[in-house]
């Protein structure tokens, strides 16, 4: 068989087309390697970089509390501390403090709440008023419809106040919106910004 009858055969075959693609496979096995470590190797610098979005808002308010109960959790470095409430649409106040020693965690505690006598703080049926400032960085209200209540998680930047918990006997939208400006004075633009919604049916 000659060269040229073996050429005319491919061509009525369309099978021309395809001999290009072992070179092609080969230049790419043999030169692919060397050409992705040239890429990967260039520096690339970048003028901005990637940061967490720690925008917050700051909340005041004041408001009466029983303490009903106080939980300290001692863990390795630091004490978790729950004041729980009554008479209050203010229910838990989370604490979060770097010490161990519980007369340190009471002061503490008392100063975070504008306190001045630290051994009441932490013990059962003690009335305050306490006086927040805290810098909010998310609230989650959760509304249950059949429980006819929403419960409102307030996650904070505070150094030692991680969380407060609030409980708003109403589930409409609306209602719960005007709860949140009274009880923690925020404005629409916070409430848009920084409350997520969860209806639980």
């Amino acid at each position: 068989m000659s060269l040229s009858h073996f050429l005319q055969k491919l061509h009525s075959s369309k099978l021309e087309y395809l001999l290009p693609l072992p070179l092609l496979l080969i230049a790419f096995g043999l030169g692919g390697e060397s050409l992705t470590n040239l890429l990967l190797s260039r520096s690339y610098s970048t003028s901005d970089k990637l940061q967490a979005d720690t925008h917050t808002v700051k909340v005041q308010f004041a408001v009466n509390v029983l303490v009903t109960k106080a939980e300290i959790e001692k863990e390795q470095e630091f004490t978790e501390v729950e004041l729980q409430t009554t008479n209050s649409v203010l229910k838990k106040l989370t604490f979060k403090v770097p010490v161990t020693e519980l007369s340190s965690v009471k002061a503490m505690i008392a100063q975070k709440l504008g306190l001045s006598d630290e051994v009441e703080t932490l013990q059962a049926n003690t009335e305050m008023q306490v006086q927040l400032a805290v810098k909010v960085l998310g609230i989650l209200a959760k509304i249950e419809k059949e429980r006819g209540f929403t419960k409102i998680e307030v996650n904070t930047a505070n150094s030692i106040l991680k969380k407060l918990e609030f409980e708003f006997p109403v589930t409409e939208l609306s209602s719960v919106k005007a709860m949140l400006t009274q009880e923690l004075g925020l404005s629409r633009e916070d409430t848009r910004m920084f409350v997520s919604y969860r209806v639980k049916n």
